[in-house]
């Protein structure tokens, strides 16, 4: 008798959702560190070492408006929202090689990054309105940090078009605000199990409230039950 010898079939050790979470999430992580420390530690130092910092925030601008691109394409047929990303990783890498070619007057660059924080805000919030649709996550802090990016930036265009002092410091604020809400997005995103399952917060609470009342259905009938016998 020959046997016949079976092909080992390959399993997967990681699942591919996993993956490109993973990939997702670095994006983010990766440009929430670059608005919360690049820009922080500029604030603090002299104007020769700020014009590197700036140069290599752009950089990872650029970057990260790639790493956005790339994982929409990849995910097109999941993500419902993949139209909003490349828009997003379009206009990041477009204000990247803005500041890139405008590092030698750094006082428009002001303008650039709040200009960009103003619409990316913009952006997080259609996001969360679409990501919405996937588990029990909740996106009112994300929201709420979003409206607060877009206050602060739009109040301080409004100081710089109207001449009423320097931006610097609303700039860092903007900067820390929008990096931490990148950090929420992070950890948002490590909560998701996988893109293809659209079952929304509000469903899943519902399906909650049923359960809750099943069980306690059951408790009061077990009572009447037990004292029927007793």
């Amino acid at each position: 008798m020959k046997l016949k010898m079976t092909k080992k079939s390959k399993v997967q050790s990681v699942p591919k959702f996993m993956i490109e979470k993973l990939r997702f999430n670095s994006i983010f992580f990766v440009s929430g560190l670059l608005f919360n420390i690049t820009w922080c530690i500029s604030l603090l130092i002299t104007h020769s070492i700020e014009f590197y910092i700036i140069g290599f925030s752009a950089f990872l601008l650029i970057i990260n408006g790639c790493c956005e691109i790339f994982f929409s394409l990849a995910n097109k047929t999941k993500l419902e929202a993949w139209g909003l990303f490349i828009q997003s990783g379009i206009f990041t890498i477009i204000t990247g090689i803005l500041i890139l070619f405008d590092l030698v007057n750094i006082l428009n660059i002001n303008e650039v990054l709040l200009s960009y924080f103003f619409i990316a805000g913009f952006f997080n919030l259609i996001l969360a309105g679409s990501l919405v649709q996937y588990g029990m996550i909740d996106w009112s802090r994300f929201r709420h940090l979003n409206w607060v990016v877009i206050i602060v930036s739009a109040s301080a265009l409004l100081m710089l078009v109207s001449d009423w002092g320097n931006t610097d410091i609303l700039l860092g604020i903007t900067s820390v605000l929008f990096g931490c809400g990148r950090m929420i997005l992070t950890a948002n995103f490590s909560e998701l199990n996988t893109f293809p399952d659209k079952v929304s917060r509000e469903i899943y609470q519902k399906i909650d409230g049923v359960k809750n009342e099943y069980f306690e259905a059951l408790e009061k009938n077990w009572d009447a039950d037990k004292n029927l016998f007793l």
